[in-house]
């Protein structure tokens, strides 16, 4: 593995056994061949409609699920102490609804993560006040003891973002995390996760079906299409020198999106047909 690489995936593949009535067990192949590698610090996008094999891939990441053949590899870190460990994954889901608890507190949402971790050697206190505000929830005061039921979807996410900062992750993987938010916000959401890779240099895995919004903030881009990636690249190569016609296909039935998170940009010197 490369210096700049922290993960990669080599060849693989994910058979799942389906169950259907009146046809006994069939085989589903739900990744079929997929090799990428994932830059440190960079954001990486994953393009592909429904059933493509997206979150499957991030499945397979995470070690949810073991892939049928093939290889995915996590590099080695090394601390300021000279210690060698492997990176850390957080997950930031696509539903804030879902993915929070409604039992309990904003407060003790953010710092469930933390205090696993450090089997509650540290007060989380001052460190979810601090993550909120990072995330733009202030003053956080005001949100520590409300219920995620009690917020907007856009504040929601904002909370699912600081529960997966807390614990300093290595590698965030945001599977769809604007897809059930209005537009507007949804651009708050993307200049939040730019901020976070610029700032802390968390590396993201980006899970979209939305090109253009893949092309606001990834520094590299693959594109799924019936388990296989079809397109794999810089944002420049995928967006400006596509060669592949779905690819093209999703490019066409962006256009307008396009220049709508262009003309929403808050990057200062954002364009999305430069690398």
């Amino acid at each position: 593995m490369e210096e700049n690489e922290i993960i990669r995936v080599i060849d693989v593949t994910k058979i799942f056994k389906s169950k259907r009535l009146f046809k006994g067990n069939s085989l589903v192949t739900a990744l079929d061949g997929v090799s990428l590698d994932v830059e440190r610090s960079k954001i990486l996008g994953i393009i592909g409609e429904s059933g493509s094999g997206k979150t499957t891939l991030a499945k397979l990441i995470l070690g949810l699920l073991k892939p049928t053949s093939g290889v995915i590899s996590l590099a080695d870190i090394t601390n300021v102490n000279n210690e060698i460990r492997k990176p850390t994954v957080q997950v930031i889901f696509q539903d804030p609804y879902d993915s929070l608890s409604h039992m309990m507190t904003i407060e003790e949402i953010v710092a469930e993560p933390y205090l696993i971790k450090y089997k509650s050697r540290y007060s989380p206190g001052n460190k979810v006040r601090n993550v909120l505000e990072s995330v733009g929830l202030t003053p956080a005061e005001d949100y520590l003891h409300k219920y995620p039921y009690s917020l907007s979807g856009g504040q929601r996410q904002r909370v699912a973002i600081a529960r997966a900062i807390i614990t300093n992750p290595d590698i965030i993987i945001a599977d769809e995390p604007i897809s059930m938010l209005d537009a507007s916000i949804g651009v708050d959401i993307l200049n939040l996760i730019l901020d976070l890779n610029e700032n802390l240099g968390v590396t993201f895995i980006f899970i979209t079906h939305d090109i253009s919004a893949a092309a606001y903030i990834c520094h590299n881009i693959a594109v799924m299409h019936s388990g296989k990636i079809v397109e794999y690249g810089s944002r420049n190569q995928v967006l400006v020198q596509s060669q592949n016609a779905y690819t093209n296909s999703l490019l066409l039935a962006a256009g307008a999106s396009l220049i709508s998170y262009e003309n929403k940009k808050i990057k200062e010197n954002f364009n999305p047909t430069l690398c």
